[in-house]
């Protein structure tokens, strides 16, 4: 690099990196060269290499993930734009819909737990009963959002359907499996905010300072309002805005 006096090394330095990021060098997702390589890179000190990385996230250029290291951001939305994420289900009969639009960025994980003293209280059910936890990642093809979903089943409300043996089946074959052991079905949904984990941030490639939305559906008997199946859908606050719908079936 080719220092220009008068200017600000680190100025100079994230001007290159800003270079090397619309070169397509570093594309969006990807991680950055370490402090080292960098250093190396452009001739110059940690500090300097530090500040321009500064300038970069404050820019909006660069996402630091806590124990995973520095990456590109992808494109974000435009200012005041609005990705509108529908949280619907629509039945028609025995059948149940949700908005297509989701695809799964990974196969679905399964594990046997006990419920926790606040997933009891939800599902009105005694703490350390038994329960399968289904988590998944989706993408939202449309906006590329990411969001983390899981399923929360307690074994004695699934006894005799097919979640005793196949609890990761999408959630539109779920409710059907619950309302023909149960009887009709209805859902409240209950919709928060909150500031994400290392982990989450990592994993929703979440901006820094950037706050979650927290969907949580109880899928309930209408006859006694029996909780059945607690879900979370968790995703960006970005610049995202829920629309939730919910059509019980006529009976």
């Amino acid at each position: 690099m080719a220092v220009v006096k008068g200017q600000a090394l680190y100025k100079q330095v994230a001007r290159e990196m800003r270079k090397a990021i619309a070169k397509g060098q570093w594309r969006p997702g990807e991680r950055i060269p370490t402090e080292d390589k960098l250093t190396a890179l452009y001739g110059v000190s940690r500090p300097t290499v530090r500040q321009a990385v500064a300038e970069l996230r404050t820019d909006g250029l660069l996402d630091v993930q806590q124990g995973r290291g520095t990456f590109v951001r992808g494109p974000q939305p435009e200012q005041n734009a609005t990705i509108n994420i529908e949280r619907t289900v629509i039945c028609n009969g025995d059948q149940y819909h949700c908005p297509a639009g989701w695809i799964d960025a990974e196969e679905p994980t399964v594990y046997r737990v006990r419920l926790e003293p606040s997933a009891a209280a939800t599902l009105e059910n005694d703490e350390g009963e038994a329960a399968f936890l289904v988590q998944r990642l989706y993408i939202h093809e449309s906006s590329g959002v990411r969001a983390r979903y899981s399923g929360l089943l307690p074994m004695e409300q699934i006894t005799n359907t097919v979640l005793a043996q196949h609890p990761e089946i999408f959630n539109t074959d779920a409710y059907a499996a619950l309302a023909a052991a149960h009887g009709p079905v209805e859902w409240h949904e209950a919709v928060s905010a909150r500031m994400p984990n290392p982990d989450e941030r990592a994993a929703l490639h979440v901006p820094e300072n950037t706050p979650l939305l927290v969907s949580q559906r109880i899928t309930r008997t209408q006859a006694d309002a029996r909780p059945l199946m607690l879900e979370t859908l968790t995703m960006t606050a970005n610049a995202t805005q829920l629309t939730i719908t919910h059509r019980p079936v006529a009976r």
